[in-house]
């Protein structure tokens, strides 16, 4: 009864069964296991932009490449990889049988934001011939609001632009970006437009010194790690009191290297970035003001003589600008 039931249905309503779910989301460079990263990998394969034999769910260099492919035959500006509200939208189109047709450019409005006067681009530097020494700091002038700055677009005097991703309100413990960048009063975003070698961008901490023991950070980070005092613990021994004292801050000691086991075992509860979270993480102050953020970009982005670089938010609208 069920299978004759689902017969006159696909008979009455034939597109319907298989119809394809919508985009709802953005998705952008860095996403990992990703279901729908992989569903953008199959639409895009269908099309003949992602050549990938399998749909890994990871947004690499593979999948950029084709959303960018997509973005130029559909005539969608910005060029920039990001697959977000417009890209979206003319995807959905496809997605429901009519033709998409070339969009309406975000940066043609004119118009000013609601965030004007409130985020503003404080500083830049553009002269570097290299994306590794192009970077901009945006902070929250507002004095009560909190502001999500993912989403926004920088662009520069030949209309190029990129958009600020997700990041990590508290870096690793996941391995998807899924926290919007946001500044609270008085907060700063220095984006870096050149590459790290763990893409990610993250809010600083207390403990987030301890990243460049393993990584190469440009710009770089800040130590702001709290000593562990380790003379508060008597059961410790007098020469693992006095090896502990002789530590550097936001760095770990190789516990391999201990012979006292309760030496060796306090090292690895309290002097590591894990340790120092658990330690500090219910501290007032244990959030700083800084996101640092990396668009892992391969060239430069600003001219090196004079520039205009105009910042807008998701609706394309202008926040702030800025020339040298």
């Amino acid at each position: 009864m069920r299978y004759a039931v689902f017969l006159f249905f696909l008979l009455l309503f034939p597109g319907a069964v298989f119809a394809e779910q919508q985009f709802n989301r953005d998705l952008y460079f860095g996403l990992r296991n990703d279901p729908e990263v992989a569903r953008l990998q199959e639409f895009l394969r269908g099309r003949g932009y992602f050549t990938y034999p399998q749909s890994t769910g990871n947004f690499f260099s593979g999948t950029l490449r084709a959303v960018r492919n997509f973005q130029q035959d559909q005539g969608i500006s910005p060029v920039s990889g990001f697959f977000g509200p417009i890209s979206r939208g003319v995807a959905n189109r496809l997605l429901a049988g009519s033709e998409a047709g070339p969009p309406q450019s975000i940066f043609s409005q004119t118009a000013l934001s609601s965030f004007r006067g409130k985020v503003v681009i404080s500083s830049l530097s553009g002269t570097s011939k290299t994306a590794e020494g192009e970077q901009l700091i945006l902070t929250n002038k507002s004095t009560s609001d909190t502001i999500s700055i993912t989403g926004f677009a920088v662009q520069n005097s030949h209309g190029a632009s990129f958009t600020l991703p997700k990041g990590h309100e508290l870096p690793g413990f996941s391995a998807v970006a899924n926290d919007p960048i946001r500044l609270r009063p008085g907060d700063q975003a220095l984006i870096a437009l050149g590459k790290q070698e763990r893409q990610i961008n993250f809010r600083e901490n207390l403990c987030t010194g301890y990243f460049d023991e393993t990584s190469q950070f440009s710009p770089s980070l800040a130590y702001m790690c709290p000593q562990p005092d380790p003379r508060k613990f008597p059961e410790l021994s007098d020469r693992c009191i006095q090896r502990l004292d002789s530590v550097s801050s936001c760095r770990m000691l190789k516990t391999d290297q201990f012979t006292d086991s309760a030496c060796a075992a306090f090292a690895e509860a309290h002097y590591t970035y894990v340790g120092c979270v658990r330690d500090h993480r219910d501290r007032p102050d244990f959030y700083a003001k800084r996101w640092l953020v990396w668009m892992q970009r391969d060239t430069e982005f600003f001219r090196n003589v004079v520039e205009k670089v105009i910042l807008r938010d998701t609706e394309g609208k202008m926040v702030d600008e800025r020339s040298y």
